[in-house]
């Protein structure tokens, strides 16, 4: 009986990791051809990025708009696909967590600990691509950013996305640290698991 359901565990298990898998290639695929977007957006006119990046423009005459209109929309281009990289990792970590079990018949392995503190740093990393630090690269370019989210660069004006003012997600950071100290009880049945296995 009790060997009988961790066969069927263990079924679901591989039938996970084999979901996870094609997910993970999915979204490396996705990810490639959103690179692949990003490289040709670079080339594409001003005029035609204001209306894909649902731009307000307030141009004053002192500096060259194209230049800051063709700045502010790559840089929230490529900010936004660097979101995508944790999620990334996570999903190849999660993938080698259920790899694991389907070979070793067991979730507490020395390299699972591993790869779920792994999955903890990753969702820590989150906390500040998911927060408001693409307000800070803003600043770092040259940006001035106003309370109403607009973006003032040499006398350009331009209404950005709304962020929640903090420089890090709290909700992250806390979930990350949960995740993390998931990985030591894992760590711990992985010593447990070492140790039966040893004696008999």
């Amino acid at each position: 009986m009790i060997e009988n359901q961790k066969n069927i565990l263990r079924a679901r298990c591989a039938d996970l990791g084999l979901f996870l898998r094609l997910l993970f290639w999915l979204t490396a695929a996705l990810l490639a051809v959103r690179a692949a977007y990003g490289i040709w957006l670079a080339f594409q006119p001003a005029d035609w990025l204001i209306g894909h990046f649902s731009l307000g423009v307030n141009w004053t005459g002192q500096a060259d708009w194209q230049g800051a209109v063709r700045l502010a929309g790559m840089l929230s281009f490529w900010w936004h696909t660097l979101t995508w990289l944790p999620v990334l990792g996570i999903l190849w970590y999660c993938r080698a967590i259920f790899r694991g079990i389907d070979r070793q018949g067991t979730p507490f392995l020395p390299e699972n600990a591993r790869a779920v503190r792994g999955i903890g740093v990753l969702v820590m990393m989150m906390s500040v691509l998911r927060g408001d630090a693409l307000r800070g690269l803003y600043r770092s370019c040259g940006f001035a950013v106003t309370q109403q989210e607009e973006l003032v660069r040499d006398g350009v004006q331009l209404v950005s996305g709304n962020g929640d003012g903090s420089f890090v997600n709290m909700t992250y950071i806390l979930l990350g640290a949960v995740i993390i100290c998931l990985s030591y009880v894992f760590a711990y049945g992985a010593a447990l698991q070492q140790e039966s296995d040893e004696t008999l």
